[in-house]
């Protein structure tokens, strides 16, 4: 311990005064991850990280405990035995030395459940209770700057029946303190004169006698109101609410009469289908209406609503999987049983949406339920589209449709095999004329089609990989077995090169040993070069060298598979600052792909020279190359382009660029199922916050790269983002945090070979420790650093550490 403590020590000091709740069933707030949080001073993000550690170490454990005055249960944490004895060696150093543990659980606000005030009957309408409420914070967030926007008269809350429209209404009411609100929950049967009815009584409790007198009158005319409404509401302070405002045919025309005569008041309504009072052009064009479309609750809000009935564990993830949130469905459970629970729910999902359907309806609703995204018109048959309208399909963009997401799984399960594989086919078909390829190789597999699926896999791996989404493909073919002679090698050789596009390492070694025992020559080559690119990215550097050595040995009279193997070892190359070698051997690379009209190869190359170029500080050399490839990759190779063009342009000091391309990278690379590259990207973003001065959003996006690099145990990744932190809290004057993010990014570079990170590294940590006072300690560490970069060759960094030096002495 030195003369502060650490973020971890802090922790342990804050917990060692509440080792009394221990095995208490009700524990305070400040043992929450929040109220450690606020107890030590850090962010909630940061909070997390440091608890994962204290919890891998054994100092700490996590358990679901009821906190006073909370309504759920959450996570609180306390001290192991082990965590208890180091506790004590942290609270006696703190008495010893006198120093402040920066430890203040004064500091802790418990976060309740804030209940709106009541309000008194004159104002407004009762509205519905609103106990049982979870979840939906995003949506009510949505809504609420929705009703602040000035164009916006109508908010239009939509879905399908029990997805919990009429609980987000009230409890967007129930918020509006200074309105007085209007609800009305319509009828199939209600008229004009229904509403009418309970509008005069709301105004008469409001005190406006004139437009009670004339509702209540039974001669109330739609022009003549629309004359008083607009003058009783020409000022604002008043919100309708219109409950079901679909399923009331008679109420259409005088809900269309309201929206143009409310004034300033905000309307809302809930339906499971759009109402016919206001049309397209008023959501789009004149952003007088603004809909939501509400799905299932959030996993979270799903698992406390079960929990809030005693149903929890493994039952209660399945269950939520299987109603994707539906509040309703997860209600209606009353067993603990997953059997039973199951049981009740289909029974529910039946009686509610699916028996009073034609057979067509039923048909149209088991085809939908086969595809993973909006399908276009052209997937339905001819004799179903008829049946679009009852079959409770949703429009979602212009002539796409899905099934909800909480019926789709319940009517996917209740189909036949037979069902399944003739639904699986159609769509197969389909995607075939939308040249879908991942698409149709999912709905290949899954109609037992497995020789078209294999001849796809084997004559289209690049389109296969290089378009859609990687992570999707990887779920698709993941435990296909490919059988025939003629196929299963190439296609074995896809699986593998999507199992390592997506961070499968281990899965993707052992399906390239298969490839590089029994495939052809060239294939045997692929392999090889694949299993480097492995050893590449774990950082396994000798190993890499090795194998994608003796697969360019293998290539001599195959310039294609060579230029592959000169890719790989200019990637290695340059990863040991040997950039040299790297830029002759991409070079050769890109030669032996022109030779062969390979233009994917000489892309990569172009590529991997305009990174080469980033290391040498060749920064529009390096745009030069990169934006050769944009012009000629798909989406999946856009990504890095992005990242790397990214990271040229904040070289270049052009921040807008820069920041525009990174968020381009994350956006393609979740779209692509890539969450290596995400976290680069992130990563990347997060120097653009810093150098602006937004600190808090750089270690934000800090945090989320690394619970990705973690995940995947990607130590250099992990290594970059821990010295962002470093830098961040460093720019924060906070040095002490500082440095436990440097010493957290040099622990990543454990037993890899990466001696030009490993150098930068230290330099970087060195003058963070020369800023904090500690000359001793970052004379030795930037000596290291300078003696790390002389032998890596990195000579323009060997001359930066020597600068820190010279400074320092």
């Amino acid at each position: 311990m030195g003369g502060t403590l650490t973020v971890s020590e802090r922790i342990l000091y804050h917990l060692s005064n509440y080792v009394k709740y221990d095995d208490k069933f009700e524990v305070p707030f400040d043992v929450t991850q929040d109220g450690i949080s606020q107890a030590i001073s850090i962010s909630r993000a940061h909070a997390a990280i440091e608890l994962k550690k204290l919890k891998s170490a054994g100092t700490i454990e996590e358990r679901l405990s009821h906190v006073k005055k909370g309504k759920s249960r959450r996570k609180a944490y306390s001290l192991t035995v082990a965590g208890k004895a180091l506790a004590v060696t942290v609270v006696q150093y703190v008495k010893d030395n006198d120093i402040d543990p920066m430890v203040d659980p004064s500091k802790v606000t418990p976060m309740t459940n804030i209940v709106s005030r009541s309000r008194s009957s004159r104002k407004s309408s009762p509205l519905p209770a609103t106990k049982d409420f979870f979840g939906r914070e995003k949506e009510l967030t949505v809504l609420r700057k929705a009703l602040d926007s000035p164009s916006v008269k109508i908010l239009s809350i939509k879905g399908i029946a029990g997805i919990g429209k009429t609980s987000v209404a009230s409890r967007l009411a129930s918020g509006l303190t200074d309105q007085r609100v209007f609800w009305y929950a319509a009828k199939p049967w209600d008229v004009p004169r229904t509403v009418a009815e309970s509008l005069a009584q709301f105004f008469l409790d409001n005190g406006c006698r004139k437009m009670y007198s004339y509702l209540s009158s039974g001669r109330a005319e739609l022009g003549e109101l629309s004359v008083l409404l607009k003058e009783e509401l020409s000022e604002n302070g008043y919100t309708f609410v219109f409950d079901d405002a679909d399923c009331a045919e008679g109420l259409q025309d005088f809900l269309h009469m309201f929206k143009h005569s409310s004034g300033p008041s905000k309307v809302i309504v809930t339906a499971e289908n759009v109402p016919r009072f206001y049309d397209r052009s008023d959501v789009v064009a004149k952003n007088e209406v603004f809909e939501l479309e509400l799905g299932g609750l959030d996993k979270r809000s799903a698992l406390k609503m079960l929990e809030s009935r005693g149903i929890r564990g493994e039952s209660a993830d399945k269950l939520v999987a299987m109603t994707k949130g539906h509040p309703l469905s997860l209600e209606m459970i009353t067993v603990s049983g997953l059997s039973e629970a199951r049981t009740q729910v289909t029974r529910f999902l039946e009686d509610k949406f699916y028996t009073g359907l034609s057979e067509s309806e039923k048909s149209l609703l088991q085809l939908a339920s086969v595809f993973n995204k909006p399908f276009s018109t052209d997937a339905i048959p001819k004799d179903l589209r008829d049946a679009r309208k009852g079959s409770m399909l949703r429009e979602v963009a212009r002539g796409r449709f899905e099934i909800h997401a909480s019926l789709r799984e319940f009517v996917y399960e209740s189909l036949s095999a037979e069902e399944r594989t003739r639904w699986h086919s159609a769509a197969a078909d389909h995607y075939l004329r939308q040249g879908d390829l991942q698409e149709r190789l999912h709905h290949l597999i899954l109609s037992r089609r497995g020789l078209e699926a294999e001849m796809l896999m084997a004559r289209s791996p690049d389109d296969l990989l290089g378009q859609g989404n990687v992570q999707r493909l990887w779920a698709a073919i993941s435990s296909f077995e490919p059988s025939k002679p003629r196929y299963r090698i190439p296609a074995l050789m896809l699986k593998a090169r999507a199992a390592n596009a997506v961070g499968e390492f281990d899965k993707a070694w052992a399906i390239l040993g298969t490839v590089a025992r029994e495939g052809e020559p060239h294939t045997q080559i692929d392999a090889l070069v694949e299993m480097g690119n492995i050893k590449s990215k774990k950082g396994e550097f000798e190993e890499s060298l090795k194998m994608l050595g003796d697969a360019l040995e293998r290539s001599k009279d195959l310039p294609r598979a060579r230029a592959k193997a000169l890719i790989g070892l200019g990637v290695v190359e340059s990863k040991l600052g040997n950039d040299g070698k790297a830029q002759d051997l991409f070079e050769r690379s890109a030669r032996d792909s022109m030779a062969v009209m390979d233009q994917k190869g000489m892309l990569m190359a172009h590529m991997e020279l305009g990174n080469l170029f980033i290391a040498k500080g060749r920064y529009e050399q390096a745009t030069d190359h990169f934006s050769k490839c944009a012009a000629g990759f798909g989406p999946v190779e856009l990504t890095n382009v992005y990242v790397n063009m990214g990271i040229a342009c904040a070289h270049m000091d052009k921040v807008e660029e820069a920041k525009l391309h990174l968020e381009n990278a994350v956006r393609l690379a979740a779209e692509t199922g890539q969450p290596r590259s995400r976290a680069y990207a992130l990563t990347s973003l997060s120097e653009l916050f810093m150098n602006a001065g937004d600190l808090e959003a750089a270690k934000e996006h800090c945090f989320r790269a690394l619970d990705v690099f973690t995940e995947m145990g990607d130590g250099h990744g992990m290594s970059e983002a821990y010295a962002n932190l470093g830098m961040a809290e460093r720019k924060a004057g906070n040095l002490q945090a500082s440095e436990e993010y440097y010493i957290e990014s040099l622990k990543a570079l454990d037993g890899m070979d990466a001696p030009e990170c490993l150098g930068a590294r230290k330099m970087e940590y060195g003058a963070m420790l020369a800023e904090k006072g500690d000359r001793a300690k970052a004379e030795k560490m930037l000596k290291e650093s300078k003696k790390v970069l002389d032998k890596a060759g990195a000579r323009g960094m060997s001359a930066k550490a020597d600068a820190e030096l010279k400074a320092l002495r």
